[in-house]
């Protein structure tokens, strides 16, 4: 059963890789191979000695011929617990590494290189505290005197005490860690659920990780009357609470939450996923619709405007005819006009991207508005240095104008705030745009995106602005996501590739 748990464990890096940082994968699969190194060099350790074999075998499943091997087989006992020192080492060493690194903001995690390696002294120091060619010197030394045996036992004792405690408080800060990432991204869904799905899914692993090893580490040494005569400790695992028997259903139950909890985020991703294929699709069809209708009104525009033109030189002393006309026309070409904007905003987008600040698109947009409102509050907030994505400037402006006219437009004559706020989270660089409007209903949330759906009534609005930013943003390999409260707020956060400076 245990075997299972670590082709899981192997199965789950190569699942998640491609959603990860380098160094948050180096520390996946750190941790892996430190609980691989310490539950094999704990066997061997146990075989060497011929302890608990009707114990071990309940959860290992070794039969007799195999134990007897590895029990004759010569395997040098102190490379056994060095292995399994270092192991747990660098088990509890990587969970918090990866910890730190899946959920640190990309801007700071140059300078995370100093606190990995404070943790690297620590696990230094731990390993040669257990190290058992010290321990032997260390018990020589104090052999002599009752005094010296007892300082050293002191000493083994607090020992014991500090990095067993470190240990389980390297845990209990990645958790603490990931709990607190999730409260704050928690607005935005991908991050948000990737942040769950990593935290449930380790949690099986740890629950393992203590079962079998809440105990240790620990000095496995001791020397006897004789310098040349060691005596090898067993380990206390038939001190625990929960008989061993009831590992095997443990497991099942560790590897059963991992699987469902794959299979509910990677359906979640899917079922966005979807929403976005189908949402493209209906734009496409919108475009490919746009273009026939306009192609066909265009027609009709221009033979009303040709019209009205003709009466205008007719009755070009009749004023009230001519302030009629005027109007036909100015109609028309407003007709004209924003025919050719929903044409411009459905048709086949090209990027030039290349690496730029995020805030120069969002001051541009907004600036936009500064002229012509009075009534509404824009509040940004942004990072004292630049933050640098890949981006077509021109687009992102318009796509943001888009989201900012639609908030705009929802407080109406309300005297209302708009906050705008850039960071970067992961691998991104987040813009949210938040505004104190009505809000959106909830069953109208996964359609706004949908061209020609509009939950305003003015005749001038065609309902393309959203769909345009969708494409604009997901052609830039981007996310966008809303979260609304009716009566209360809507929030839009977009979410673009991040340039990776040297």
């Amino acid at each position: 059963m245990i075997f299972l748990c670590l082709i899981f464990m192997v199965f789950l890096i190569f699942f998640i890789y491609k959603n990860l940082s380098s160094r948050s994968v180096f520390f996946l699969c750190a941790l892996t191979i430190g609980w691989i190194m310490a539950y094999i060099s704990f066997t061997l350790y146990l075989s060497k000695f011929n302890y608990y074999y009707s114990i071990v075998n309940q959860f290992i499943d070794f039969g007799p011929g195999t134990w007897s091997r590895l029990v004759l087989g010569n395997f040098d006992t102190h490379t056994l617990i060095r292995l399994f020192h270092l192991g747990l080492i660098l088990f509890y060493f990587s969970f918090l590494c990866f910890s730190i690194s899946f959920t640190s903001n990309f801007k700071i995690r140059k300078k995370l290189r100093y606190l990995y390696l404070a943790l690297g002294i620590v696990g230094l120091l731990q390993f040669l505290f257990y190290d058992p060619s010290i321990n032997l010197y260390l018990q020589e030394l104090s052999s002599g005197t009752e005094i010296l045996t007892r300082q050293y036992q002191q000493y083994s004792r607090i020992g014991d005490i500090v990095f067993q405690t470190v240990n389980y408080a390297y845990l209990i800060v990645s958790f603490v860690l990931f709990i607190g990432h999730y409260i704050r991204y928690y607005k935005l869904r991908s991050i948000r659920d990737h942040t769950l799905y990593m935290m449930i899914t380790l949690l099986p692993i740890t629950f393992l990780q203590l079962f079998i090893f809440y105990w240790a580490p620990s000095n496995f040494v001791k020397i006897t009357f004789s310098k040349s005569f060691i005596n090898y400790s067993q380990p206390p695992i038939n001190l625990f609470l929960m008989e061993y028997r009831f590992f095997p259903f443990l497991a099942i139950v560790a590897i059963g939450i991992m699987l469902y909890n794959i299979y509910k985020y990677k359906s979640n991703e899917a079922r966005y996923s979807n929403i976005n294929i189908i949402t493209k699709k209906k734009i496409d069809t919108a475009s490919l619709g746009i273009r026939a209708f306009t192609h066909a009104i265009k027609n009709h525009l221009l033979a009303i405007r040709s019209e009205a033109e003709y009466l205008q030189e007719k009755f070009a002393n009749d004023e009230e005819a001519l302030y009629s006309l005027k109007l036909i026309t100015d109609s028309c070409e407003y007709s004209f006009q924003s025919i050719n904007q929903a044409n411009e905003k459905l048709k086949h987008i090209t990027l030039n991207i290349k690496a730029v600040p995020i805030e120069l698109p969002i001051e541009r947009a907004i600036q936009r508005f500064h002229s012509m409102l009075s009534d509404v509050e824009f509040q940004i907030e942004k990072p004292e240095s630049s933050i640098y994505v890949y981006m077509d400037e021109d687009q992102i402006n318009e796509a943001v104008y888009n989201i900012l006219k639609n908030s705009v437009e929802a407080l109406g004559s309300k005297d209302g705030i708009i906050s705008v706020m850039l960071n970067t989270v992961d691998q991104w660089g987040t813009i949210t745009i938040r505004d104190n409007g009505p809000g959106i209903a909830a069953e109208n949330v996964d359609e706004i995106y949908t061209p020609f759906f509009s939950t305003k009534p003015s005749i001038t609005n065609w309902g393309i602005g959203l769909s345009f930013c969708h494409k604009v943003i997901t052609a830039h390999g981007g996310k966008i996501e809303v979260t609304s409260e009716l009566g209360k707020f809507t929030q839009f956060d977009i979410l673009l590739p991040l340039v990776k400076r040297g």
